[in-house]
């Protein structure tokens, strides 16, 4: 491994292991990350790389072509609708799928979100070839760990989480520890963010000044332009704390929780 293409590697990380290793593999249409965990220990994190490299030769492809123990590949897409468990049936998703606009080229998943929802969502093909390798059919939603995560620390009917990546934000509500609100928003500066939060409070009818809003996904260790901005706003604003795996302080939790979720879904693409 290359090690300025990491940003941790385990001292105790061995080829040798591998087979007792978990790979955790994210994409979306503009890069991938991954994360190799040993049970709930995380052994290595590397740094978002275009998604090209997925299929291109490379360091990547040596890390890639371990013999893990398991695989679990998530795909971030805007795409995608929550069906309930109680209404969800197999003979619906083609009818649901007509409503994400689905391309020729495109692939539809469905599969269970968390314990009481369904997600149908497409993937490009761009998206689907890059993680051929591990069959794409097996391939789960991205955000399910996230949201399982939150929703096994029984979160708090104030609190609201938003998760940001490449210029989109993940927003979560959750009442008596079950998901009440999940949708998904593209913006271009943090103004556009903060309006999608407060949007999404209003349309519950939550107070502003009582939420306290948890932050997870690409912010930088230091940078604090959405709390300062949000903080105005709500209640309060921080870093969430929640984690899922065992790491060394100094790693940045919430930028791995959803990366490292991912460990929450593995039987998930079966069901």
């Amino acid at each position: 491994m290359n090690d300025s293409l990491y940003h941790y590697i385990d001292p105790d990380f061995s080829h040798l292991q591998v087979n007792n290793y978990k790979l955790l593999l994210w994409v979306g249409e503009k890069g991938f990350s991954l994360a190799i965990m040993h049970r709930n220990k995380l052994m290595v994190w590397r740094k978002p790389a275009p998604l090209a490299e997925l299929t291109q030769p490379g360091e990547v492809q040596e890390v890639l072509n371990f013999k893990y123990q398991e695989v679990i590949t998530g795909i971030s897409s805007p795409y995608f609708t929550l069906v309930a468990q109680s209404l969800y049936n197999d003979g619906q998703v083609k009818d649901v799928a007509r409503y994400l606009d689905v391309a020729p080229t495109d692939t539809v998943f469905a599969q269970p979100l968390d314990a009481f929802n369904h997600v149908i969502f497409k993937a490009p093909d761009a998206l689907t070839q890059a993680v051929q390798q591990f069959d794409a059919n097996q391939a789960v939603f991205g955000l399910s760990g996230w949201i399982q995560a939150i929703e096994a620390n029984l979160p708090s009917t104030r609190e609201l989480y938003l998760n940001i990546n490449d210029g989109q934000v993940e927003i979560a509500h959750f009442t008596r520890g079950r998901l009440n609100l999940f949708n998904t928003f593209e913006f271009s500066h943090e103004e556009e963010l903060a309006y999608y939060a407060v949007f999404v409070c209003q349309q519950l009818k939550l107070e502003l000044q009582t939420m306290d809003v948890k932050l997870s996904g690409d912010i930088a260790a230091g940078e604090e332009r959405y709390q300062l901005l949000l903080q105005d706003i709500f209640g309060s604003v921080s870093l969430t704390t929640l984690a899922v795996a065992q790491m060394p302080e100094h790693l940045p939790q919430h930028q791995l929780l959803a990366l490292t979720a991912l460990s929450l879904c593995a039987s998930l693409a079966d069901v």
